[in-house]
Formats: structure tokens, sequence, C-alpha cells
């Protein structure tokens, strides 16, 4: 059964009326969570950094959640949770829960950015900028606000509704959620708002890939003295990266020749690669002048994207191992090493593993390589794979296998395989399930309210906390078509107007969940 449309109308006007008169608030309080600089799986320094924020980062949550009339509870700043209980009368049955989950973890704020990336700027063109602006800190509080403004409008849930905060959500081992789990039941039904509108239903798996191999020191080439030094390229699995780099060593006396070839290739490699952006860059260090040594810094500039949509950005990683599969004088080992990782980021399928394929719903297998490190004693490299439906993730496991095993035959390389942080097969919701068509009904009903589009349900490449919880769907922030999809990159940022419009629908879907018939 519809609510009525009079009736959603009605409910709509009395919380859009409280959010306006806490908008000032609203903006005040994502500025300020974005400025915690919580960067999970980080480097050293980044990882001492949000050690000490998320405390910072819960203890201000926690009064904000407070001061709103909730209760808050922190499980060691591991996960928290804010509960309103709103007692509505269940005749002593017991109370459904919805949970609304979210995470204060982000990735790292890679590329050049136009404002601090922990600033919370409002600017002159409508934005408001900061890394977790899209994912997922803006949307946490944009829900606690919803939250709140059904609330104040006196509108009383028949369900208890719980927002859920991890803390581990990026880095893909979810202990935050296992522990959140081992402390409280799972709600009935949930959304978590970090993807797209309208409503996701079914999400990609999630399975990283690890490939590992070593050899004994590499000596500097015969011929022309030329000295692998490093190649590095990415920050993080769930990143396409942006910026890939080669370092090489030579004699001064070789320097002229050397050059001259590694020019001669860029120049080449960029006419029949258009789109990489190739630097070469000297060093002029004069302690390395005064030893008879010369090093150059082979630089690729590519577009950083979230990595379950490596078409939106440009793998500089993938145009550094196409660039050195042939270059001459690199080691043998180092050459085999990268060839293999050359021919897994051919293309971002998985083909090279047999593990591309396509679902009518899911849509298609992802598999960019998204990290690399090689040394003159080894190298590692990670895929990040996105399985669609009926693609398990042992299977993908067991076929890396087998492709690394045959290239080390071939090759004499040993290639390593491992699967790292948690894995998670393709999710689909189905809307027929009992109860689930009616959740579903208030969400739409909410989307399409405010926006005036009708809604739909939608699936995605990323991978959510849908996964780890029952009845769980991805439900915003990013609405497609009037909202740039910025997680993971530089400049991240969510329009002002879209943020008030997200606090809206999330409230009216709490609101429309106490006047849903079947709710």
């Amino acid at each position: 059964m519809a609510i009525p449309q009079s009736q959603v109308d009605e409910t709509l006007d009395r919380i859009r009326e409280i959010l306006e008169k806490y908008e000032d608030d609203l903006l005040a309080a994502t500025q300020k969570i974005i400025s915690f600089e919580t960067v999970s799986g980080g480097n050293a320094e980044q990882e001492k950094r949000y050690r000490e924020e998320i405390p910072a980062c819960m203890k201000w949550l926690g009064e904000l959640a407070e001061s709103m009339g909730f209760t808050f509870t922190n499980w060691d700043n591991e996960v928290a949770e804010i509960e309103w209980a709103a007692q509505a009368a269940t005749n002593g049955a017991r109370r459904p829960v919805l949970g609304i989950a979210s995470h204060i973890d982000v990735v790292t704020p890679a590329g050049n950015w136009s404002h601090g990336p922990f600033s919370g700027d409002i600017a002159d063109d409508g934005y408001l900028y900061g890394r977790g602006i899209q994912d997922d800190k803006g949307p946490l509080i944009q829900s606690l606000y919803g939250l709140y403004a059904v609330k104040e409008a006196g509108i009383i849930p028949p369900c208890d509704i719980r927002i859920i905060v991890g803390t581990t959500e990026e880095t893909g081992i979810w202990s935050d959620m296992e522990r959140y789990l081992k402390e409280r039941p799972a709600p009935d039904y949930s959304f978590t708002p970090d993807a797209d509108f309208p409503v996701i239903i079914g999400e990609k798996g999630m399975c990283n890939l690890r490939f590992t191999a070593s050899w004994p020191e590499v000596s500097p080439n015969s011929e022309t003295g030329m000295e692998f030094v490093s190649f590095e390229g990415g920050q993080r699995v769930n990143i396409i990266p942006a910026l890939a780099e080669v370092r090489l060593r030579f004699p001064q006396e070789a320097r002229h020749d050397v050059m001259k070839e590694i020019v001669r290739e860029t120049t080449r490699f960029t006419v029949e690669n258009p789109k990489s952006n190739v630097t070469l860059v000297p060093n002029e260090d004069k302690e390395m002048a005064a030893t008879g040594t010369y090093e150059a810094l082979v630089s690729f500039l590519g577009k950083a994207a979230h990595s379950s949509t490596p078409a939106s950005g440009h793998n500089a990683l993938a145009d550094a191992l196409r660039f050195f599969a042939d270059i001459e004088g690199l080691p043998d080992p180092v050459r085999s090493f990268i060839q293999f990782l050359g021919v897994l980021s051919a293309d971002s399928t998985g083909a090279a593993i047999e593990i591309d394929g396509e679902h009518d719903f899911v849509g298609a297998t992802t598999a960019p390589l998204t990290v690399a490190e090689i040394t003159p004693t080894g190298g590692w490299a990670a895929l990040n794979v996105r399985p669609t439906m009926g693609l398990k993730c042992e299977t993908v496991i067991e076929r890396a296998r087998e492709f690394a095993t045959a290239f080390s035959r071939h090759s004499g390389l040993d290639i390593r395989v491992e699967s790292t942080g948690t894995l998670h097969d393709a999710i689909y919701l189905d809307p027929e399930k009992p109860g689930v068509g009616a959740f579903l009904d208030s969400l739409m009903g909410s989307f399409s309210a405010v926006t005036g589009q009708d809604g739909e349900c939608i699936a995605i490449g990323g991978t959510t906390y849908a996964k780890g919880l029952p009845n769980c769907c991805a439900f915003g922030p990013v609405l497609v078509g009037e909202d740039e999809e910025l997680a993971h990159q530089a400049d991240e940022r969510l329009k002002v107007t879209s943020i008030k419009r997200n606090a809206l629908i999330y409230g009216l879907s709490i609101a429309l969940m106490a006047h849903h018939p079947d709710a």
C-alpha cells in the first residue's frame, strides 16, 4: 500500500522547516567533522595522526549527538552508535531497528587540491570541499540532522533508529563492524549513505590480491652501467593511482646516451598514448655528481578515481608498466616482473586471469592494478578485483594463482599470490523478500518527494557496509546528473544545496518508515 501523497507532502514540509532552522548548524558540523584527519590505512605519519584524531572525532560527535537528545555509545573508539529509541507504542512487542551505517575514516588526500583537504572550506562556487564530504563524513552528518529534524518535528517512528559509526571501512578490514555485531544485534533493515541515489540493491564483490616476488640483488647493466633503483606507483588498493615513478642511476659518462634513449622512448610513448603524461626529471644532486653517478626520475601522471570505477580515472601505474616493459638495460628479473604486472594491468576487466564477465543487473567485473613497488631485490603489487554476481572470490584467487604459476614457469620468477583484507562476494537485496519492499518504498518515496525524480533500484561496483549487514542497501549521497562523483579523488566536494537536499531525503525516509502501513 502506498502512503497517501498528502501525508508525504505534509511530512516533507515539517522536516524542511526544521532543517532550514538548523541550516547553519548542519554546515558548521559538516566543516568540523571534515577537519579531523582520520586517514586509515595510510603511511606511518598518517597512521599516528589517525590514532589521535579518531578519539577526538568520536568525542566531538558524541557531544553533538547527546546535545540533540540521542544516546551515544562508544566501544573503545573502534565503533560507535547514535541511538534514538523513540518509545512509540508497540504493545509489548519487540521494537524493530532501522540502522544507518556510516564511517568516519577516509582515504589519503592524494593529488592537487584547490582547497585544503581537511579545511571544510565553503567556496564561492557553492561547494563545500574536504576529504570525506562524499565518503562518508558528510553523509553521516546529513543523516544525523535528518534524524534530528524528525525528532524535532514530533514524528515518532515505530522503530528504534541507530546510526552506526565505523572507523575502518576504507581499509577493507571491517573490524569495526565485527565489533559492533558482537555488541549489538544486527538492525532489521539498514541503509548506508555511502554511494549514489536512488537505491542501490546490488553491489559487486571485493577481493584484493597481492602478488609478490623476490630475487637476488641485481647489478648495474654491464654495457651501460645503468642501475635500477626503484619503481613505485599508487597509494592504496581502492584508488586508481594518479602517480607512478621510476628511478634509474648510471655513470656520468653514460649520461648522454642513456638520457637520449629515455627521451626518445618517452616521446614515442606519448605519441602512441596521447592520454599519458610522462615527465623526465634529471637529478642534479652535487653529492651524486661527486661520486660520478647520475640519477633520472621518470614520472607518470594520471587521474585518481575510486577503484570501482576505473574508467573515470587514468591509471598512471598501467602507463609506467607499459612504458618500461621493453626498455633495454633493465635487469632480467625486474623486467620480467614488470611484464607480468603489465599483462595484469593491460585492461581493468580481469581478462588476463580469466575472471572477466558481466551480469545484466550488477554489471561487469573490474580488476585494476592499483599499487606496485619494485626494488633491486623484489617487488609486490595489488590487484583490486570487484567480481560480478556469479563469480566467487575463491574462484578469483584460484585463477590468479594459476596465472602466476604459469608465468613463473615461463620466466623463472617465483610469484606468490595471496588475498588481503576481507573477502566479499557480490550481493543483491531482493525487493520481493518479505518486509524489504516496504523498506525500499520508504527510501524511494523520500527520494522522489524531495528531488521530483522517479525512484529506482540500481547496482554499483563499489563495496559498502551493505555487505556487512542483513537487509541493507546503499542510499546516496551522490545524485548522478546533479553531483559529480569525487570519492577518493582530489578536490572531493559537494554542493551546499546537495548537502541540504540529502539531509531532507534522509530525514523524510526515516519519517516515512513511521507512516508506511507495512513497516
